[in-house]
């Protein structure tokens, strides 16, 4: 199973400022070594991260989280074969997404994946 279910409570709004989005390759000694290693500083912007933050909290053009409960379910395979595609990647990965700004963490979320099954 891909999908990773999120609980939030947002006390007041938050603006989402910046995230990161890691992607790795597990080596046969269970290292990770990493392939892309994204720091945007517009996250809603971006093409996997933008529409998993606009989706999941309602964003405005403005980027924020408005004050509020919400679930958020992320499919981490398919966010993952946004990503990397479905053709010239084998084995396992690692995909990697956080959200947060100056103040708060929002989400981080890490997975591992087949790419053979992408």
């Amino acid at each position: 199973m891909s999908d990773v279910i999120f609980y939030l409570d947002f006390p007041k709004d938050c603006p989402v400022t910046k995230a990161r989005v890691t992607a790795g390759s597990v080596q046969k000694n269970n290292n990770t070594k990493k392939m892309f290693n994204y720091a945007l500083e517009k996250p809603c912007q971006h093409f996997v991260l933008g529409p998993i933050l606009v989706d999941a909290f309602n964003l405005s053009s403005s980027c924020k989280i408005k004050k509020g409960q919400y679930t958020v379910h992320v499919d981490m395979q398919e966010k993952c074969r946004m990503f990397l595609g479905s053709n010239f990647f084998y084995g396992i990965y690692t995909f990697k997404i956080l959200a947060f700004n100056n103040v708060n963490n929002f989400f981080c979320v890490k997975s591992e994946l087949e790419a053979g099954k992408l």
